[in-house]
């Protein structure tokens, strides 16, 4: 009797809705509580990217190593950066070579002449490492044969313009004195690193002058080296040859001049330098001969130290922006998107872009 009450009893229970059967799958949470994750955060990949810094090559154009490794700290803490110099055209491509090794996904890489483009490219093609130069501008040809290539440079037009633009002036207001009086600016031209950006500097900066109505003779000209001690040197050889020989002396005798028979280049008017180290290398010799001199330097608070040192420095072009879009550019890569994203920068159809230089109207 007990038994069949017991079982009467259950089945009323069921009936009343009383006993809800227990399910071992997950309940859908109540409202307003907070769903419980169990999934971990996806942890975000770390990337290489190597900086060459060409130690030889025109500094204005030259990326940055140290604030490029900056940069890339304070941007993105997932980025492993390898810098190294090179030193000459084939340390450039093993230091390229060994970065490749080391798994960089991205190189920058400073050129210090047009022709190294096409090796670097070769070694970037074969494992499709993306390469971002700066420095000597890369010829059409060398970016077209590889999709994953651009180039970040610096308007030579336009700083050679307001060299040129600035110098004229001068030279029209008497600043720079027509010593011989025949209407021409004597002048002469130091500094160049072979990559071609010096000659576009001298070419719009002469042609900026005529533009102005001043003519000029070229009275002395190397565009094959730059640095401080060839901005000595050059002086050394423009005034050491910038005086009549001394018709007296016998033949062969070493005068002021040089020796007798040597060519004699009259004293110029003005020299012109393609960087700051090269007229600072020149300007103690030239200043105390009364020789005006100018270049190109590669930022603002270069060109207003330079004025201390007697140099005037119309033009610039900074160094460090052309750095900061290297770092952003490289950075745009690594996450698969444009490279010219958020920079302002605009690329031609062989993927260059050049920076706008600054300078005195």
């Amino acid at each position: 009797m007990k038994r069949i009450f017991s079982l009467c009893l259950a089945g009323s229970l069921l009936l009343a809705g009383c006993g809800q059967p227990v399910s071992s799958s997950p309940q859908p949470a109540s409202a307003g509580s907070a769903p419980v994750s169990t999934s971990q955060p996806a942890s975000r990949t770390r990337h290489t990217v190597g900086v060459v810094e060409c130690t030889w090559t025109l500094g204005m154009s030259a990326v940055d190593a140290a604030r490029a490794e900056t940069q890339f700290a304070a941007l993105d803490d997932q980025v492993t950066v390898i810098c190294a110099p090179a030193t000459d055209a084939d340390h450039l491509l093993d230091t390229c070579r060994d970065m490749i090794r080391d798994r960089a996904e991205v190189l920058v890489v400073s050129l210090p002449e047009s022709d190294c483009a096409a090796e670097v490219i070769g070694l970037c093609s074969q494992t499709g490492v993306s390469v971002i130069f700066t420095g000597a501008r890369p010829s059409d040809e060398a970016m077209a044969s590889y999709d994953k290539c651009w180039y970040i440079g610096m308007l030579c037009e336009q700083t050679g313009e307001l060299l040129g633009k600035a110098v004229a002036s001068r030279f029209l207001e008497g600043t720079i004195p027509d010593a011989n009086g025949d209407e021409l600016l004597q002048y002469a031209w130091f500094g160049g690193d072979g990559s071609g950006n010096d000659q576009l500097h001298h070419d719009y900066a002469i042609q900026s002058c005529a533009d102005l109505g001043v003519f000029s003779s070229e009275i002395f000209s190397d565009l094959s080296a730059c640095g401080e001690e060839a901005g000595l040197a050059m002086s050394q050889r423009l005034l050491g040859v910038s005086q009549t020989p001394d018709e007296s002396a016998p033949a062969g005798e070493e005068t002021a001049a040089g020796t007798e028979g040597d060519a004699v280049y009259p004293l110029p008017e003005a020299v012109l330098c393609a960087d700051a180290a090269t007229a600072r290398g020149a300007a103690p010799l030239l200043r105390e001969a009364g020789v005006f001199v100018a270049c190109i330097a590669s930022s603002e608070a270069e060109a207003e130290s330079l004025e201390e040192l007697g140099i005037y420095a119309p033009a610039w072009f900074s160094r460090s922006e052309v750095t900061d879009y290297a770092v952003e550019f490289a950075l745009n890569i690594l996450q698969g998107r444009d490279p010219t994203l958020d920079t302002g920068l605009y690329l031609t159809e062989s993927r260059q872009t050049l920076v706008s230089a600054g300078g005195q109207e």
